[in-house]
């Protein structure tokens, strides 16, 4: 009987943590109780230089193209709310701006016309990995600002430290604020939140083998627009 009891209350307290977790995907918690355990994840080692220096450069991550009314090619919410971000910044502390992926061009355009220079493209990266490997082999850099969404923030600066670069993250927003009384918009962010947990445990567990290493692609291949390629994620 008594075990019979015990076996009762795990599973009443194993359900009503579920019920918990499930509710709190409709408000702010969750989402931001992630935030919180990312940034208490470790990196891994990184040269004594990359820890000693300070940072020397913003590297601003792409996080995709959409279309326009004319259907012409701009960037989606999640790059211009990095753009954006990436402009503050270097309004506050005049460094040199990597901007890494597909989305390069597009993201250089919206900067020089919003007066901002000492731009630096890396063109040829179409997922996270990719991003550091890429930049590192780009331009060399111990230390940088690192601009994208705090979900995404965790697993691109451990993908940095596995290339050597230090980074100081700055998170841009997500296109739309948690609201308590808005429980479709806390799930959007929840979604972002799940999917960045599954990205995180796949780089640690099992990596990805769509990312090319920094010989696979050549320094005029780095410099060079891809054309009409977006990404629609940032995986």
């Amino acid at each position: 009987m008594k075990l019979f009891r015990i076996i009762n209350a795990t599973f009443l307290l194993g359900s009503t943590a579920v019920i918990l977790v499930l509710i709190s995907l409709f408000t702010p918690l969750f989402s931001q109780a992630v935030v919180y355990l990312f940034t208490l994840l470790p990196l891994p080692n990184m040269p004594s230089t990359a820890m000693s220096t300070p940072p020397t450069a913003y590297v601003v991550l792409g996080g995709g193209l959409t279309n326009d009314h004319n259907n012409q090619i701009i960037l989606n919410s999640y790059s211009l709310n990095r753009a954006r971000t990436a402009a503050t910044a270097y309004h506050d502390l005049p460094l040199p701006i990597v901007l890494s992926g597909a989305e390069a061009p597009w993201l250089g355009q919206w900067l020089i016309e919003h007066g901002i220079d000492g731009l630096i493209s890396e063109n040829a990266s179409m997922n996270t990995c990719e991003n550091a490997r890429f930049t590192a082999k780009r331009t060399p850099l111990y230390h940088v600002y690192l601009i994208t969404d705090s979900y995404h923030m965790a697993r691109a600066r451990r993908q940095f430290a596995l290339n050597g670069i230090n980074s100081t993250p700055i998170n841009a927003p997500l296109p739309v604020r948690r609201d308590w009384m808005e429980p479709a918009k806390n799930l959007s962010h929840s979604r972002r939140a799940v999917y960045e947990i599954a990205a995180y445990l796949r780089d640690v567990i099992r990596p990805q083998t769509n990312c090319r290493q920094a010989k696979d692609v050549t320094s005029q291949q780095l410099l060079t627009p891809r054309g009409n390629a977006a990404k629609t994620d940032d995986d």
